[in-house]
């Protein structure tokens, strides 16, 4: 009997999970069902929603702000240099 029980309350955990996941997806927020589950792992624990939500908004402008940007040096220098060509248009190769 406890073992239904367990499985009736994992169901009605994967259920609420999913109904959540399409609401994420709804309002475009960008976090897979791992991202998602941390979130409500971390706000049964007590964290602030509105508060995770803004260190979520921050992490991504500074993850976004150190993505590499197109090198706008020569390209046959690169070239002949040894870079390889499938990492040119990828970024600047000197990092």
């Amino acid at each position: 009997m406890a073992s239904s029980a367990n499985a009736n309350n994992m169901n009605a955990v994967r259920e609420t999970m999913d109904v959540l996941l399409e609401i994420s997806r709804l309002l475009n927020t960008g976090l897979d069902m791992e991202s998602l589950s941390i979130c409500v792992r971390l706000c049964e624990q007590g964290i602030n929603p509105e508060a995770l939500s803004s260190v979520i908004k921050e992490l991504r402008k500074a993850s976004d702000s150190l993505k590499v940007r197109p090198c706008s040096g020569d390209r046959d220098r690169y070239l002949q240099n040894g870079v390889n060509r499938d990492t040119i248009g990828q970024g600047c190769p000197h990092f």
